[in-house]
C-alpha cells in the first residue's frame, strides 16, 4: 500500500515509518525540515519536504506521492510552560486545523480513501472506572481536583 504519513520526522512519525517499511509499504514521508530528508531515506521513505500550513504545497505532495492511505502525525509540541498552554500549543493547534484541512481536501483531490489521524484529549478531574461512550459521552462520575 502506498501510505503518506505527514509529520514523519516527528515523535510518532520517526517510528512508524520504519514499521510501514518494514511491512511492505511504499512511504512517502513528509516533513517540514530540508535537513530531515536524509532520515527519511535512510528509514526507507521517500522523502517530502511541504509547509503542512501551506495548502498548496500539500496538495502538490500529496499528488506527488498518490497515496491510497494519508497518516496525520503533525505536531509543533515543544517545551510547553502550563503558564502560556495557549500560546505554546498554538502552532500545534493550527496543524491540526488548517492543516488537517489540507490534508484532508489533498487527499480528496486524488482519492485517498482512508485518512488516519492521531488525537489527545485532556480529560480534567478522576476517572471513577467508566467508559467514554459514542460521541464523548462521559459515563464515569467526576470529581475534579480528585486524584486516585
Amino acid at each position: 500500500m502506498r501510505v503518506f504519513v505527514a509529520g514523519a520526522t516527528g515523535a510518532i512519525g520517526r517510528q512508524l515509518i520504519p514499521r510501514l517499511v518494514a511491512a511492505g509499504h511504499e512511504v512517502h514521508g513528509m516533513t517540514r525540515s530540508e535537513s530531515k530528508k536524509a532520515m527519511l531515506a535512510e528509514a526507507g521513505a521517500v522523502p517530502v519536504v511541504a509547509d503542512a500550513l501551506d495548502a498548496d504545497q500539500v496538495a502538490e505532495a500529496v499528488a506527488r506521492a498518490r497515496p491510497e492511505v494519508i497518516v496525520h502525525q503533525l505536531t509543533a509540541i515543544g517545551a510547553l510552560d502550563m503558564r502560556h498552554f495557549d500560546r505554546d500549543f498554538a502552532l500545534t493547534n493550527r496543524l491540526r486545523t488548517e492543516g488537517t484541512d489540507h490534508l484532508l481536501s489533498a487527499g480528496q483531490n486524488v482519492g485517498v480513501r482512508r485518512f488516519v489521524a492521531q488525537a489527545a484529549a485532556g480529560y480534567r478531574g478522576a476517572r471513577s472506572g467508566h467508559y467514554v461512550g459514542a460521541l464523548g459521552q462521559s459515563h464515569c462520575h467526576m470529581v475534579p481536583g480528585q486524584q486516585r
